[in-house]
């Protein structure tokens, strides 16, 4: 036809601006992976509470709920998003997004005045922006370059880890220039426990609220950018090169049940299976509580990573070095894992990275020198990222593409409960006085029953329309599809 003709005129056109768009979705991903940030943020954050409000003998598992309620705020709205680009379009979409993240960082410059504004503000509502706008640009820029959509979501995933090493050094320069260590250790039951207080550490202190601030000016820049750079894709492309059957609404699917069946089901050879009929899939409930479980891993090493460390290392720098080091290992492992998905198949793979999750936090507590210790948090981190490569590429090859991105938002739902149990966990052990080493060994036990959990996932090959179309029947690691 005259139309597809004008398209194979300009092939390189579409490659070249699909490069664009994906190179402004990575940098709208690496604004959003400042979540893992909170780790080495959290200090100055809770000894500013402690010396500067009412709230004195706040501890680091209580700031932990900003963290918790970010988590639970980005999974929670992940729908929305996907609700709104269909309402008002990808661009309009991801500028709300990045919107309300920015004006969250912005805000939190009064809110942290109390702990619960603060929770309010960098907690729920900088989850809500990240939420919003996360899948939007992701697919967008796979929808430019269809033909690369495991590189195309390989890189905007690792953008989104490497967010950790943009902002990690420019937070810890800005509030702490001298290199200064905290050495307010209040508990002696946990030595390692240490604050910055007035008036010794004064000026550390006066720069937190204004590292708000810095990072918003940030935000605006790399969001600025990003959202230059992306543009909706155009309907002659879409006539193209989308397959029609999928254009069907995937989240008014939520709305559709299967009347056909009953109870727990095994997946039929050709499955396309909308969010509400995966509650009724074995496999599904296994991928959850999957999560669930290698979420309790994350979150305390996304939190607790530089506290450890301060119990033995007194170089602020230093620590921050390794979280930005621990950020690569976040990014390069999604697109790792995702490989050796494709080569051994979601279950040997996951099983493998839950045995080494698992082992490094039963022994970590013996990491006592410098390089050890960022050693450990290095191969922590690699971990860290493998789940967010194989568990959506699961999700596409078990329950189909048609409704892919809603379905991994139903597995991503154990990311809220997970969080909050973490919390849960974190606080009752500690203020049972029990030792780091001990919770690091109750985080091992919920990554090997994990393990177990997952031995029982039943493989399939590819979604039915790809098996129909390829006969190479591997392992699909590509996050989302369509």
């Amino acid at each position: 036809s005259t139309q597809s003709t004008g398209i194979l005129r300009k092939p390189m056109n579409r490659t070249v601006r699909g490069v664009l768009v994906l190179i402004g979705a990575v940098l709208i991903h690496i604004t959003f992976g400042v979540l893992y940030c909170y780790g080495n943020f959290s200090t100055y954050i809770a000894s500013y509470l402690r010396a500067r409000t009412s709230y004195s003998d706040i501890r680091f598992t209580n700031t932990q709920w900003i963290l918790t309620l970010t988590v639970c705020g980005q999974g929670t709205t992940m729908v929305v998003g996907g609700l709104l680009e269909r309402r008002i379009g990808t661009r309009f979409t991801i500028l709300i997004g990045c919107a309300i993240h920015t004006l969250a960082a912005a805000i939190s410059y009064f809110a942290i005045a109390s702990f619960y504004g603060l929770i309010v503000t960098y907690g729920v509502l900088f989850g809500f922006g990240i939420g919003i706008a996360y899948s939007p640009a992701m697919t967008l820029a796979m929808k430019w370059l269809p033909t690369y959509k495991g590189v195309v979501a390989g890189s905007v995933v690792a953008g989104f880890g490497l967010g950790a090493m943009v902002f990690n050094p420019i937070i810890t320069t800005f509030i702490n220039p001298d290199n200064i260590s905290p050495t307010y250790a209040p508990y002696p039951d946990e030595p390692s426990e240490k604050y910055y207080k007035d008036p010794e550490n004064k000026a550390i202190l006066d720069r937190v609220p204004y590292c708000f601030l810095v990072m918003a000016g940030f935000f605006i820049v790399l969001q600025t950018l990003g959202n230059i750079l992306i543009k909706p894709l155009p309907s002659e492309y879409q006539d193209a090169y989308e397959d029609p059957e999928d254009e069907e609404d995937q989240f008014t699917s939520l709305q559709r049940d299967s009347s056909d069946s009953v109870g727990l089901v095994q997946e039929d050879e050709c499955s396309e299976s909308t969010p509400l009929q995966l509650l009724k899939h074995r496999d599904f409930w296994i991928l959850w509580f999957t999560f669930l479980c290698n979420n309790q891993g994350i979150c305390y090493c996304s939190t607790y990573w530089k506290s450890f460390g301060q119990g033995f290392i007194s170089d602020d720098l230093f620590l921050a070095g390794v979280g930005s080091a621990g950020s690569i290992a976040n990014a390069l492992s999604r697109i790792i894992w995702g490989g050796i998905g494709d080569k051994i198949g979601f279950k040997v793979a996951m099983c493998t990275l839950q045995a080494i999750f698992a082992c490094l936090y039963i022994v970590m507590f013996y990491a006592t020198s410098k390089w050890g210790y960022a050693f450990f948090v290095f191969c922590l981190f690699f971990c860290v990222g493998g789940s967010f490569s194989l568990l959506p590429a699961a999700t596409l090859t078990n329950f189909g593409s048609k409704n892919g991105t809603a379905n991994y938002g139903m597995v991503m739902t154990a990311g809220v409960l997970g969080s909050l149990l973490n919390l849960l966990i974190l606080n009752v052990t500690v203020n049972a006085g029990v030792s780091q080493q001990h919770i690091q060994w109750i985080v091992a036990a919920f990554l090997i029953l994990g393990l177990i959990n997952s031995a029982f996932f039943k493989f399939k090959g590819l979604p039915c329309r790809d098996r129909r179309e390829s006969n190479d029947y591997r392992y699909s690691s590509v996050p989302y599809a369509d």
